[in-house]
């Protein structure tokens, strides 16, 4: 393991299936393959996820446009889909920090090649372009309007499961945690995916006085200011157990060497990509993207290890999946 010592429960790292390992890469590389090094961080993720089952109902808090828990519930996009397929704000992605996805077409409509086995009863939002997208993979029985800053408009235990893997966007964490706390059954559990400050330490951020501010800009694109919760694990269990959280298990299933690939991947120059691929042909593309993806799948591949650390000495995680319990 590359995580460090706690008090908590930590599960020793168990090798995940090759043939699953391999069928969970191509549906996430499939839907986000002009951005590799966020489709091997989905892959970690969802391999840690499928450690503990979802028991319905299940809310999912912050889901955006739907897409990461659908491709975890198996289900799969033809490939001439992509999230890349409808996007905005492309010239304002550099030099304002845009979100390039916060963006919906009237025509939306993904071209599902495989239904999930289960689906999600309730999926909140701040996005309503986000919400739009997450309707249109049939996959959510209801999808809110919600700001995770404040309350949610749920009745108390209505929720079996509560996942979220965004909690450290949130400024009003404390809140958020007593809101999951309270929305869960009390025989139930809230699954969060959370970074860690450690994160930061994995970054090229460190070098600024020799690569200098414009290179951080570029390279950096506001991530970290956006993620105000950030947190050591002492610091996230602090918070879960003022929030009335139990904490059942803890996976560390990102390493900082999987962080180090992320921090640059080919975010700079993801604008540019986008445009260039979105501007050829659909026979074009599709051919394009059919070799891009062989050799993606043939490159991460190794990578897909929760304990896949190539630096020696240990160090904390990047990010830590947490099963907790109502006290």
């Amino acid at each position: 393991m590359t995580a460090c010592r706690t008090t908590v429960s930590e599960p020793a790292p168990v090798p995940a299936a090759a043939a699953d390992v391999r069928a969970r890469l191509d549906r996430f590389l499939n839907a986000y393959w002009l951005r590799p090094e966020n489709a091997l961080w989905m892959t970690l993720r969802s391999l840690a996820l499928s450690r503990c089952a979802l028991r319905p109902p299940v809310l999912d808090v912050a889901c955006g446009d739907g897409v990461f828990s659908f491709l975890h519930a198996g289900g799969s996009f033809a490939l001439e889909f992509d999230v890349f397929s409808a996007v905005g704000h492309l010239d304002r992605v550099t030099r304002e920090n845009a979100d390039m996805f916060d963006a919906a077409p009237t025509d939306y409509r993904p071209s599902i090649t495989c239904r999930p086995a289960w689906r999600i009863a309730l999926g909140t939002d701040l996005k309503p372009a986000l919400l739009q997208k997450a309707a249109a993979l049939g996959f959510y029985d209801r999808l809110i309007r919600h700001d995770c800053n404040t309350p949610l408009p749920l009745a108390d235990a209505s929720f079996a499961t509560v996942y979220c893997n965004s909690a450290y966007w949130v400024r009003q964490v404390d809140q958020l945690l007593s809101e999951l706390r309270r929305v869960v059954r009390p025989d139930g559990k809230v699954v969060l995916h959370v970074k860690l400050a450690a994160l930061r330490d994995y970054t090229l951020q460190r070098f600024r006085d020799q690569l200098g501010p414009r290179f951080l800009n570029i390279i950096d694109r506001g991530r970290l200011a956006c993620w105000p919760a950030l947190a050591t694990r002492r610091e996230w269990e602090a918070r879960f157990a003022r929030a009335g959280l139990h904490v059942v298990e803890a996976r560390p299933f990102v390493t900082r060497t999987h962080a180090h690939l992320w921090d640059i991947g080919l975010r700079p120059i993801a604008p540019l990509l986008v445009r260039m691929a979105n501007g050829l042909s659909p026979r074009t593309r599709a051919e394009i993207k059919r070799d891009w993806l062989a050799l993606l799948q043939e490159l991460l591949l190794p990578l897909c290890r929760e304990d896949c650390d190539l630096f020696p000495g240990r160090s904390e995680p990047a990010e830590v999946q947490y099963v907790l319990s109502p006290q």
